[in-house]
Order: C-alpha cells, then sequence, then structure tokens
C-alpha cells in the first residue's frame, strides 16, 4: 500500500500544472507558488488569468490575417450550419446558435492546442539536440541558448531568444524559466527547465542531462506513432459508428418527414430523441476512457 500510494503521489505530482509548479519551487528551495493562506477568490481569480494566458497564447498569431482567420473559422462554421438549417432542417435557429457558437470554440480551441503541441514537439526535439550539440564543443548553456535563437526562426527560437536576453539582463533564471513555461506548459519543457535550474544551483553535468532527455523524446515519439498505429481502426470504427445515428436522423427528414416530425415534436418521439443523444454520449465517454487507459 505504501508503494502504491507513493506511485499515485508522484504520478499526480507530475501530471497537473500547479503540482509541477509546486514541487519546481521545492526542489529550487523557493516558497511554494501557491500560498495555502490565499482566498478563495485570489486563488480563482489567478486560475482564470493562467486559463487566459493559456488560450491567448494559443489564438495569438504572427500576423493580423491569421489571427483573425483563427477567430472567424469558429463563427463561419456556425453560419454555415444555421443557412443549413434554415434551408433544409427547419430547427429553432437561436437555441442552435446559443449551443453551437462555444461548442465549435471549444474544438477549434482543442484543434489549436493541438496542433501547437506538435509542432512544439518537432521544435523543441530539434532545439535540445542543437544545444547539445553546441555544449559539447565547448559553448556554454546560455551560448548554445542564444545560438539557437538567432539561427532559426520558429517560436520556440524566438521564446529562447526572450529567455537569453532576460538573463543577460540579470534576471533571476528561477523567474524566467517559469515565466517561459507558462508559454509552453508541457511535461517535455517541464523537465528541461528541472534540468536547467538545477544545473545552474547546484552544478551537474548538463551534457549527459541533455542526451538523456533527447533520448527520452525520442523514445516517446516512437512510442506515441505506434499507438496511434495500432488504434487508428478502433478510432474510426468508434467515430462511424458515433456518426450514423444522425447521419440517419438528418436522412430521414428527406426520406419520411411524418417520422422526423413525430421525433422532434411528439412527446412520445422525443423519447426516442433523448434515447439516441445518450446512449451516443455515454458509449462515447466510454471509448474515451478506455483510450486513455492504453
Amino acid at each position: 500500500m505504501m508503494v502504491v500510494i507513493r506511485n499515485r503521489t508522484t504520478r499526480n505530482a507530475f501530471t497537473k500544472s500547479d503540482d509541477r509548479k509546486n514541487m519546481l519551487m521545492t526542489l529550487l528551495g523557493q516558497n511554494s507558488a501557491e500560498k495555502s493562506g490565499d482566498s478563495l477568490n485570489v486563488i480563482l481569480l489567478r486560475r482564470v488569468n493562467e486559463t487566459l494566458f493559456r488560450i491567448k497564447y494559443v489564438f495569438v498569431a504572427d500576423n493580423l490575417f491569421d489571427l483573425v482567420k483563427r477567430l472567424a473559422i469558429p463563427l463561419v462554421f456556425v453560419i454555415v450550419v444555421e443557412a443549413i438549417n434554415l434551408k433544409f432542417l427547419h430547427f429553432p435557429s437561436v437555441p442552435i446558435a446559443i449551443v453551437l457558437t462555444p461548442l465549435s470554440y471549444i474544438f477549434w480551441y482543442k484543434l489549436l492546442l493541438k496542433k501547437r503541441k506538435k509542432v512544439f514537439e518537432v521544435d523543441f526535439t530539434e532545439s535540445i539536440s542543437s544545444i547539445n550539440g553546441a555544449i559539447s564543443a565547448g559553448r556554454t548553456f546560455l551560448q548554445a541558448m542564444d545560438d539557437y535563437s538567432r539561427n532559426n526562426s520558429n517560436k520556440l527560437a524566438k521564446e529562447f531568444g526572450i529567455i537569453t536576453r532576460r538573463l543577460n539582463f540579470g534576471d533571476s533564471p528561477e523567474v524566467v524559466f517559469l515565466d517561459s513555461w507558462k508559454v509552453y506548459p508541457y511535461k517535455e519543457y517541464y523537465f528541461f527547465i528541472v534540468a536547467i535550474l538545477l544545473n545552474i544551483n547546484s552544478g551537474g553535468r548538463l551534457r549527459e542531462v541533455l542526451g538523456k532527455l533527447q533520448r527520452s523524446l525520442a523514445n516517446n515519439t516512437a512510442m506515441e506513432s505506434k499507438m496511434q498505429t495500432l488504434t487508428s481502426e478502433m478510432r474510426m470504427a468508434s467515430k462511424i459508428t458515433g456518426a450514423i445515428p444522425f447521419i440517419f436522423l438528418i436522412l430521414l427528414k428527406f426520406i419520411s418527414e411524418d417520422n422526423f416530425n413525430f421525433i422532434f415534436e411528439d412527446p412520445r418521439g422525443n423519447i426516442l430523441l433523448y434515447y439516441l443523444l445518450g446512449s451516443v454520449g455515454v458509449g462515447t465517454l466510454i471509448i474515451k476512457l478506455l483510450m486513455r487507459k492504453i
């Protein structure tokens, strides 16, 4: 039981962002990032600010056109759905707009977040290889980060450039890297920051640590690709199975309009509609829970 509790506590500490921050500050001998004496309003306000900070970095683009495109795509999707509804389905438009608008933005945010994570993984693996090679050649860590930021134009290189400039100006390394971790709140970047800060505070063989981190990133990428390949058939089958009832429901509008109206207008038909939504929702939730265990 002691081993199980210890493993669970360690796993939870390394999977939650707030616990990662507190553990990082503990490793560095600093005070906890969130004081236990803070009021509930202060904690909620801090959480809201952190959430808005993450959303901002997902939607913010390098130019105005990309920013407008990212903000307008969900709205265009809602307008297209409303046009199709008014032309063919004749559902109530206001409830659809009220429900579909936030859902479309949440779904779009999840897609952008996933895309940003993939771009980060590619750039981060490349940056670790470049920095480790520069350190092996005799450059210091700060010089290696500056070289990478000057020779590359991706967003991670810009972030490394901000880190090097702030460190050269004399800012505290703990504050600089914690601010950087807010921009990229991923576990790979977290371990990278821990290795750097521990090396700054207590010394160590940074080249060997970065080499192990690089090999770990490569192994994780290969494992994730293998898992995606092995589960692709099941994931596609679940999506098709979940979409079939809704496709037939839309086809019912054109095949048998009386039955379609019975489902949406008659109280007895509403039971079938609720059963459809409930069964598909429960099935999707079960499949997602099963997929998370893989």
